[in-house]
């Protein structure tokens, strides 16, 4: 998730969200319908200049199945070690706390041996070069020259690229999560 704004406003926007989704954890619920609980606890709680934007998941590792959903949060990849390579993720949905009804769609990915699912924070695409901010295109490229190393250490190389590029000066949080199966 990505609290758009800062300071402490930010911050206690963010410890809502996680006080809601701890809220959450008993009802086994769907990432689709966990969005859109929270949508309804952003909408009615959060001012109208912030929203929120977020990717919920859920890894089944009996098989291999990674279930998810989007609120506007900057969609990930999926690593397809057989076929065709680093592909992007589909995660269409309204950020939360804009509207009342929202409906999302959920999307599933089905790991073999090798796959990856690979999601991040805004700040990673946002990571600024001399150039201006990375390109997708750019973070895939820099991904694929590490997807042999294991998970930690092509999560640190992505990170230390990504400083190596904007001179050293991160600008925002620079969070990856990286599910792959091994067997």
């Amino acid at each position: 998730a990505d609290i758009i704004g800062k300071g402490i406003p930010a911050a206690l926007c963010m410890s809502m969200i996680k006080y809601a989704m701890d809220g959450l954890h008993d009802q086994q619920l769907m990432p689709k319908d966990i969005l859109r609980n929270l949508n309804h606890i952003v909408e009615r709680n959060v001012d109208p200049g912030m929203f929120i934007t977020m990717i919920s998941g859920i890894y089944d590792v009996s098989q291999h199945r990674f279930l998810y959903a989007g609120a506007g949060h900057e969609p990930g990849f999926f690593y397809d070690r057989e076929g065709e390579g680093l592909l992007d993720l589909e995660a269409e949905g309204l950020v939360l706390g804009v509207a009342r009804h929202v409906h999302y769609a959920e999307y599933r990915v089905d790991l073999n041996p090798g796959d990856a699912v690979i999601l991040f924070s805004d700040g990673v695409t946002e990571c600024r070069t001399d150039e201006g901010f990375l390109e997708r295109s750019q973070l895939k490229g820099l991904i694929q020259q590490h997807m042999a190393k294991g998970a930690q250490d092509l999560a640190e190389a992505v990170f230390e690229e990504c400083l190596r590029l904007s001179n050293f000066e991160q600008c925002d949080d620079h969070t990856m999560l990286l599910i792959r199966r091994s067997k």
